[in-house]
């Protein structure tokens, strides 16, 4: 086996070779080395390393400089990490948010998404990179902290990769559905290294290191929210199928030129021969709220929401999971659960093509404030007519699901929740190629927020 020190070899003269080198280990270097009750300063260096060497392989990109590596115990993370892998949003920004899943009957308007998203999270967190220190933290369910297998580090190495060719700081998403589809090339990207490298690993052309019968992560909690949860899975289950499409057809090369035009909507994910067209654009909301409702500004960043292709999916597969009412769900699973043998296919167990969110355009959400009370207005724009009805047909039945009592008007339809988990009044309009949506907190007050709104 490699010895644990640095090789006194020297590096290859060759460039093209030296992708598989890093640090004095190869790529192929097998280590005599037992984590089961953890790992030495020394071998957690050797199988960084060695992982480095082997990322740069696969990926062909080098890294720049070292990267600084640190195994945690599941307690530790808890005491000292605990809130680094959600972001905390607060004032305008929080309400922009909570009122996107809103309408997306992903939480109340007496919920708090952020705080939904930091119990997801919860015990989860295998490990993460932060861009701001350049470094990584492994977590370990073990005392003391080791490595349960080398999947999760190339993972997270290949995040700093990324970091160092491309700058991972800025490429800010901006919306949600902006987030979800930087997130595509982002998560995708790695997830495709993450994959090569595990198929080394299985097929015994890498040793590779790691506990037997180990796993990572806890169980789900028992407030487990599966809406909010594919909302933010869509990058892992959508982003490696568009990075393979366009390594595919242009080499790794196009997707390093990417980071320098990221796709901007989660429908160009979804879709990959639709990156960098003109299939999608803007939908627009006209602002008609009263004086005594104020339109939500964010200082610094957008003052609209857009949920995209990946927002609608999971506003429609949350039917599926929530106990609210088991029996109707909107959608089959199979429409959304890539199974097989009657499980989940782990590298893809969800596909966000839901047909109700076909031929998605564009969506906008304005958020409007009345001292504690919120409420919005979102125009969802589609390709065509026909996409357009298809959409409203399913919104009906989401409106349906959640208990909401129909009332048609001359100018559209107003539904009312007087039972089940969302309260308030939405009037829902269709006008050729678009769906207008405005929620407020009563029928009366339809009106002061979007004018004309339907009378009661």
């Amino acid at each position: 086996s490699a010895p644990l020190q640095a090789v006194e070899a020297e590096p290859p003269a060759d460039p093209g070779e030296r992708l598989g080198y890093y640090d004095g280990y190869w790529h192929n270097d097998s280590f005599d080395i037992d984590p089961e009750n953890g790992l030495t300063d020394a071998e957690i260096e050797a199988i960084v390393a060695r992982a480095m060497a082997r990322v740069q392989l696969i990926r062909g990109l080098r890294f720049e400089e070292d990267v600084e590596v640190q195994l945690v115990t599941r307690e530790t993370f808890r005491e000292e990490y605990g809130g680094i892998t959600v972001g905390n949003a607060s004032g305008p920004r929080w309400t922009l948010d909570n009122a996107q899943h809103e309408a997306l009957f992903l939480v109340g308007p007496d919920e708090d998404v952020v705080e939904i998203r930091r119990g997801n999270r919860g015990d989860n967190v295998l490990g993460f990179y932060r861009p701001s220190a350049g470094d990584i933290v492994l977590v370990s369910e073990a005392v003391p902290a080791t490595l349960s297998d080398e999947f999760t580090l190339a993972h997270e190495l290949h995040h700093a990769l990324q970091d160092q060719r491309f700058g991972l700081d800025g490429l800010e998403g901006g919306t949600l559905d902006g987030t979800s589809a930087r997130n595509g090339l982002v998560e995708g990207d790695a997830l495709v290294v993450q994959q090569r490298y595990e198929q080394r690993c299985e097929s015994g052309e890498w040793q590779c290191v790691g506990v037997e019968g180990a796993s990572g992560g806890g169980s789900l909690g028992e407030d487990f929210h599966f809406g909010v949860y594919y909302v933010g899975f869509f990058p892992y289950a959508e982003g490696p199928s568009f990075v393979r499409y366009h390594e595919a057809r242009q080499g790794w090369g196009a997707v390093d030129a990417m980071y320098d035009d990221v796709p901007t909507t989660s429908a160009e994910v979804v879709h990959p021969s639709t990156y960098s067209t003109e299939a999608y654009g803007n939908a627009t909301v006209e602002d008609r709220n009263a004086a005594s409702w104020d339109r939500v500004a964010v200082d610094g960043g957008a003052s609209h929401a857009t949920v995209g292709q990946a927002g609608l999916a999971s506003m429609f597969a949350y039917t599926l999971n929530d106990e609210y009412d088991t029996e109707r769900s909107v959608v089959n699973r199979s429409a959304f659960y890539n199974t097989e043998n009657g499980r989940l296919n782990p590298r893809r167990p969800f596909t966000y093509d839901v047909q109700y969110a076909e031929g998605w355009y564009g969506d906008r959400l304005h958020a409007y404030r009345r001292g504690d009370e919120t409420a919005y207005v979102w125009n969802v724009t589609f390709n065509d007519r026909e996409n357009a009805s298809e959409f409203r047909r399913g919104h009906e039945q989401i409106l349906e699901y959640w208990n909401g009592q129909r009332q048609t008007t001359g100018n559209g339809v107003v539904w009312t929740f007087e039972t089940g988990p969302f309260d308030g009044a939405v009037w829902v309009r269709h006008d050729g190629r678009s769906i207008t949506v405005v929620k407020a907190p009563s029928v009366e007050a339809l009106d002061a927020v979007y004018a004309p709104a339907p009378k009661p």
